[in-house]
């Protein structure tokens, strides 16, 4: 966040027309989701990390390209992302006002925006920091919600972001067509029911990225490597998906190393207790090949890390959904 800046309350009440909060956090979304997959192509295995404030880093780029303040810029993405209009981003809406309330703030995103103009008058300095601690809240969580279903596809079929480019092409539209029979849906054609899905023009299908169309030789690899991947079930366990979505928590709450791992076990993921051999150091490098990294300092054993009981009890989203929004959206 910027540092704080005396704005006249005022100010937060005016229209934005000049501003269009849609599609800053569009483009900034878009922008963290393409340098993550240049990380994937350029990454080695030790060196991947996925949820990384990329898009909050994105954000605040976008932001100040418009020119506009800073401060009210951050007010009205918050107004627009957490107004509940569809966005795609319910599950990460869902934990950040979890998160809000497990944090003791007892107010929603919208009784926060609608009062927005009389919390800046009282006390501009806290209403700056409350608006910082909800931004920073739910551009994590949506990066969570992006860069985990990207590395679900990350994991289903490395081979679309590893190698020659050709190759990479021809993997992507294998796991797009994989996903194909979960899609399907049936339309009527000269008064007959066909049963298929629909391929959005868009996605390339039936070319390279130079849009040169696959020969029959290509498309047989393409349709076989399509075949097996349909085949394949997610590869992400109930622990990975849990330590992926309280990942957020974990990095604004400077949890460490020791601390997620007892989390993990109260959680009753037994496979991390030390009577399996998963010591510290052990459980570390886990987190770092899912790309994750934990910098928490190390603190005293009796310390309650903060919103424990919220990762207790985080009910996990569904992982199917969000593998097929980058698969196939």
């Amino acid at each position: 966040m910027p540092s704080t800046r005396r704005v006249a309350g005022k100010n937060l009440r005016q229209k934005e027309c000049e501003f269009d909060a849609g599609a800053v956090w569009w483009n900034a979304v878009c922008d963290s989701h393409d340098e993550l997959e240049k990380h994937f192509m350029t990454a080695k295995k030790d060196q991947l990390r996925f949820q990384n404030c990329r898009l909050l880093d994105k954000l605040w780029q976008r932001i100040k390209e418009t020119g506009k303040d800073e401060l009210l810029g951050f007010f009205w993405c918050y107004r627009f992302i957490t107004d509940m209009s569809g966005h795609g981003y319910d599950e990460a809406w869902r934990l950040h006002c979890e998160e809000m309330e497990a944090a003791g703030s007892k107010t929603s995103p919208r009784s926060f925006c609608s009062s927005a103009a009389r919390l800046h008058a009282n006390n501009p300095a806290a209403f700056v920091l409350e608006l910082g601690f909800r931004i920073e809240s739910i551009a994590l969580w949506m990066d969570a919600q992006g860069s985990f279903s990207q590395w679900l596809v990350f994991k289903h079929c490395r081979g679309a972001w590893r190698g020659e480019e050709t190759k990479r092409a021809r993997a992507m539209q294998a796991a797009i067509l994989a996903t194909l029979p979960q899609h399907l849906r049936v339309t009527k054609f000269r008064r007959r029911n066909i049963k298929g899905a629909h391929l959005w023009e868009g996605l390339g299908i039936g070319a390279d990225y130079d849009n040169k169309p696959w020969n029959a030789r290509q498309w047989s690899m393409i349709l076989e490597q399509a075949a097996r991947l349909a085949e394949k079930s997610i590869d992400c366990t109930l622990s990975e998906s849990w330590l992926w979505w309280c990942y957020p928590v974990f990095k604004r709450y400077d949890w460490n190393t020791r601390e997620v791992k007892e989390a993990a076990i109260g959680r009753g993921f037994t496979e991390f207790a030390e009577a399996n051999g998963v010591y510290e150091q052990n459980f570390r490098r886990h987190l770092m090949s899912m790309g994750l990294r934990i910098s928490g300092r190390k603190q005293k054993r009796k310390r309650t890390a903060p919103l424990a009981d919220f990762v207790q009890r985080i009910s996990l989203p569904r992982i199917d959904k969000t593998l097929g929004r980058v698969i196939w959206y």
